[in-house]
């Protein structure tokens, strides 16, 4: 059952995004391009692991091929926009016959999904399009603001006139968020995925949620980019690629969003203690917040709790079942048990009603350049997408600190006793993280 506190605060943020979304739509830019919808997609890549299992990376680099549509960053905030948030034992795991409004979220799905880049400012047409796709993010980032298409077109063509750099959609992007705080000062650039030169606020820098309601988007969110629509003759062609991480306990849903479609899923895997260490993190860092869960629960949880009046309130990244028998327990028990939760439900429900293609990933064999080229070969291969003519770049998407190798080490005495738990050493076991071999974990 969804707590009565989100209810009320789901139902106010939703109707807010609801009411920005349909203005946009109402204009000429906002239409989709063609009446193209879910069941027109031909082939999805759906990339599935737990949290800071370097998903959003691999993303990011599929996503980055011409051949491609996608949606940036994860579609988790159009499950919640459409009502797909918990299912009955408040955990992300739905019911795989739960009801919803396929026409809506296929429609929500459309108006996000494309390919490419397109310069945001080089034509009148441009700007508005760009418009349209900011709007639309910040819709689902900031509902309670319901901020005016015509408030984001000026911050727009300002921010084309004053933008040192109007091709790069960061620089862009900020300078759009520091025209748009004059009449909304509420806006904070800290919880952007942004380059900390662009994410200065004057606000305090304590843990806090980006806003008093519902987390439509979660954070940090996403910069928008202007891309081209994706129309029927894409979708039948062009793969779609996916990732949320609530999809580990949803991958019977994915027939039901697109019927028609050959499913392939790429399970990405990465060591527990380097997960958990990442997740940690996460739960400390400005915030990688989910739902309020104060109405059923006050958060004393060793290691977050301690932070604030926020971190006894909110919870961060997904919420596996069981969840409940964690909110007192060591932060580093909650992050082991978010790892394996999110891997035992992929090991469980991975068959061939779920997926039509299985490619298990270790992330270390992208992270290691020794194997890095030959694993994203096959995972190229697999994805039906042609392989890239020039060298792939590795940015950082998400990330709480610089990656380097092995930075769990730093803190080994506390995440490797939470891998041997009982249930998460199963989990690890399975994916072939064996103990004793924790030295070539990386």
């Amino acid at each position: 059952m969804v707590p009565v506190f989100e209810v009320t605060s789901r139902e106010r943020s939703i109707a807010a995004a609801r009411l920005t979304l349909d203005e946009v739509h109402s204009t000429a830019v906002g239409r989709p391009a063609s009446d193209a919808d879910l069941s027109h997609v031909s082939s999805v890549v759906a990339i599935v692991a737990s949290s800071r299992g370097g998903s959003s990376l691999l993303h990011q680099i599929l996503s980055d091929q011409p051949d491609v549509l996608s949606i940036a960053g994860e579609h988790t905030a159009l499950y919640k926009l459409n009502r797909l948030d918990r299912g009955r034992d408040g955990s992300d795991a739905l019911e795989p016959d739960v009801e919803f409004d396929w026409t809506a979220f296929s429609g929500d799905f459309m108006s996000l999904l494309g390919s490419g880049r397109v310069c945001p400012t080089a034509t009148v047409g441009d700007r508005l399009r760009y418009t349209a796709v900011v709007t639309r993010r910040l819709a689902l980032q900031w509902p309670l603001e319901e901020i005016a298409f015509a408030t984001v077109r000026e911050a727009v063509d300002r921010a084309a006139e004053t933008c040192a750099r109007p091709d790069e959609p960061d620089a862009l992007f900020a300078d759009v968020l520091r025209h748009l705080r004059a009449t909304h000062p509420r806006i904070d650039p800290s919880f952007y995925d942004l380059p900390p030169a662009f994410r200065s606020t004057a606000s305090d820098a304590g843990l806090r949620p980006p806003h008093d309601g519902y987390c439509i988007e979660e954070p940090p969110f996403v910069v928008p980019q202007a891309r081209t629509a994706a129309d029927r003759g894409a979708l039948r062609r062009r793969p779609v690629v996916i990732k949320s991480s609530v999809d580990a306990y949803r991958l019977p849903i994915l027939r039901r969003l697109m019927p028609n479609a050959r499913i392939r899923v790429i399970h990405l895997t990465r060591n527990p203690a380097a997960s958990v260490n990442g997740l940690y993190d996460g739960w400390r860092d400005r915030g990688f917040f989910s739902y309020d869960v104060s109405d059923q629960h006050t958060l004393s949880i060793d290691g977050y709790s301690e932070l604030g009046e926020a971190a006894r309130r909110w919870w961060n990244f997904d919420i596996p079942p069981g969840w409940e028998k964690l909110v007192d327990q060591p932060l580093e028990w909650v992050c082991a048990n978010q790892w394996a939760g999110a891997h035992r439900s992929v090991l469980d429900t991975l068959c061939p009603d779920t997926a039509d293609d299985v490619l298990r990933v270790p992330f270390e064999q992208i992270l290691d350049p020794a194997t890095r080229e030959r694993t994203l070969r096959s995972v190229f291969a697999f994805a039906g997408i042609p392989q890239p003519t020039r060298p792939v770049s590795f940015p950082v998407v998400m990330a709480t600190a610089r990656p380097r190798p092995a930075r769990w080490r730093q803190r080994a005495d506390l995440v490797l006793p939470a891998v041997d738990r009982p249930g998460v050493r199963d989990v690890a076991d399975e994916l072939g993280y064996r103990k004793g071999e924790e030295d070539q974990w990386v």
